[in-house]
């Protein structure tokens, strides 16, 4: 497969605005935001603030695109990717590498089902710590891509491609023996800090110093490594040890991305982190009453924003 020459980064989120600038320095204005029509309009303009620097990004057009990108970069929230799927069609081909950077474990089969001719690269991006508040985002790590094939095939060439442009780019990346082990290590991240700062109200410095909310965090990890054995991925009880370390090298004042969502009064992806736990415990016998408690919270606070 050739250099990624091109890419469309979907989504103007906080985890799209921490990659678009050194994806746009590696590669100019051939890298661009994708938005759909109605969106077009607001975002083509507009100013981004990232750690203190004023950017304007170049925008594609849903209604003018002719041709395949190279690589689409995917950084919406799961209950976006519906409302996408017709200018992510438009935009993937047969030679196009597509790469979600989600939360969940659930992403992939979606993108694949909408773009079959394309190649999807199962990925997780972890350690990161980016805190967006309107145009304005602000970051101490960009943290690094866990990504590899369905197949963990090390010399597949869209693989190559996409770890050569991250190269090119300066990210950081890691190609895991287990890319199913790495997207359930990252979803069990999630389940524990996410839900707990969003009932809580903590940024990581708080779960680096209050041992009640770290416990808290670590009670409902639990419950997600329990399942994934049942489930039949290799997830170990000392792989919530091993988010300490990541844990404490995050700046004190970042935010989840859930606690970001409820301080704002928007939907959490709670269904796709509690919700879908709960859901598998079910069918595989694994009770779940951490997450259980974490996602009757959750969706109580969220039927109070309106």
């Amino acid at each position: 497969m050739k250099q990624i020459e091109s890419v469309y980064i979907i989504g103007v989120g906080a985890l799209g605005l921490l990659y678009m600038p050194p994806l746009h320095k590696a590669l100019g204005d051939n890298c661009r935001f994708l938005a759909g029509d109605d969106r077009y309009e607001a975002l083509k303009n507009r100013t981004f603030t990232v750690n203190g620097g004023e950017y304007r990004f170049p925008v594609a057009r849903e209604g003018d695109l002719t041709g395949k990108a190279d690589l689409i970069l995917v950084a919406v929230k799961n209950m976006h990717l519906e409302e996408i799927a017709p200018y992510l069609r438009k935009a993937a081909g047969k030679d196009t590498i597509i790469v979600s950077v989600l939360n969940g474990i659930d992403s992939e089969d979606f993108l694949e089902s909408c773009c079959p001719e394309s190649t999807v690269l199962p990925c997780a991006v972890l350690g990161m710590d980016a805190v967006k508040e309107g145009n304005r985002i602000n970051f101490t790590t960009t943290g690094k891509f866990l990504v590899s094939t369905k197949d963990n095939d090390r010399n597949h060439p869209a693989l190559t491609a996409f770890t050569d442009l991250l190269s090119r780019a300066g990210l950081a990346f890691h190609v895991p023996g287990d890319i199913q082990r790495e997207l359930w290590y990252k979803w069990m991240i999630n389940i524990g800090i996410n839900q707990t700062s969003a009932v809580t109200g903590a940024k990581y410095g708080e779960f680096q110093k209050e041992e009640d909310a770290f416990d808290l965090m670590k009670e409902a990890m639990e419950e997600t490594i329990r399942v994934a054995r049942a489930a039949g991925v290799d997830l170990r009880d000392e792989d919530h040890i091993a988010w300490r370390k990541i844990l404490h090298s995050l700046g004190k004042e970042g935010k989840t991305s859930m606690l970001q969502d409820m301080e704002a009064g928007r939907k959490t992806e709670v269904d796709y982190f509690a919700g879908k736990l709960i859901s598998l415990g079910k069918k595989l016998g694994v009770e779940t009453p951490v997450n259980r408690a974490l996602y009757r919270i959750i969706r109580t606070r969220e039927n109070l924003f309106s």
